[in-house]
């Protein structure tokens, strides 16, 4: 898979992993087990504009990818999360005011309208964590609907 994103405004960073498994009882990145690529984080870190451009690292236990992007004061609705799997000949395109991204070889995976509920008591922060609600999905067996 081959990424290439062009951040368009200032973002306070964005970060890419690979994801092994999933703790349901943490929130935002401590999520998802996995690889961390720096590349992505140490290029976009506080930086107004930046272009990465890299041959996505395949992990064999990886069940999916996520790329989360932190806007400039972590405003939530400017946040980018972007779920995906490899996919021979699929491209994801994404172009909006914050970002410009390819990723090829790739298939995104829509799961913002998923609705968790996992048994216990979660906080309204969990609830609404993008990265939480992604982590429920793949908890919940979701992932085997998209391949």
């Amino acid at each position: 898979m081959r990424l290439k994103l062009e951040v368009k405004r200032y973002h306070e960073f964005f970060w890419l992993r690979d994801i092994r498994g999933v703790n349901i009882y943490e929130c935002c990145a401590k999520c998802f087990y996995g690889g961390k690529d720096n590349r992505v984080y140490y290029g976009t870190l506080n930086k107004p504009y930046a272009l990465i451009d890299i041959e996505v690292k395949e992990h064999p236990k990886a069940v999916a990818y996520y790329l989360c992007g932190l806007s400039a004061g972590f405003n939530w609705y400017e946040n980018t999360h972007i779920a995906f799997i490899p996919a021979l000949s699929e491209t994801i395109v994404v172009n909006n005011a914050n970002i410009g991204l390819i990723i090829s070889d790739a298939k995104q995976i829509i799961f913002e309208d998923y609705i968790p509920t996992p048994p216990g008591y979660f906080t309204n922060k969990q609830r609404t964590c993008r990265n939480w609600i992604f982590a429920n999905y793949i908890n919940d067996g979701m992932l085997k609907e998209v391949k």
